[in-house]
């Protein structure tokens, strides 16, 4: 049953905007925290959740990433925290992260320099 909610909620951070009204996955938003930073894109930084990009896992489809990469960009966008797995107390191994994860869900993304 946990491993089914892992999945459920790897789906819905790739689908983002089925995020919208899910308050049972125990989303954490920080009081309307925004962030703003300039950074280069680099491909390998990407994952299946995103692209790390200045401790922020940033939603980009990867088409757009491929078209990014090398790029100096601007990222604004609200911060979305992401809460991390507890450990079981059985001792069996729990899949995906134990620390709590910042997210930029819907980033705005402005090209700099190529």
């Amino acid at each position: 049953m946990k491993a089914l909610r892992f999945l459920l909620l790897i789906t819905l951070l790739t689908h983002h905007s089925l995020l919208q009204g899910q308050d049972t996955l125990k989303f954490a938003d920080t009081k309307n925290n925004k962030v703003n930073f300039v950074t280069n894109i680099d491909i390998k930084q990407a994952t299946k959740d995103g692209i790390y990009l200045k401790g922020y896992v940033v939603n980009i489809p990867y088409d757009k990433l491929l078209k990014l990469n090398g790029k100096k960009v601007r990222i604004k966008g609200k911060v979305t925290i992401v809460k991390g797995n507890k450990h079981y107390t059985d001792g069996e191994i729990r899949q995906g992260r134990q620390e709590d994860t910042k997210h930029i869900l819907n980033p705005e993304i402005k090209v700099i320099s190529d």
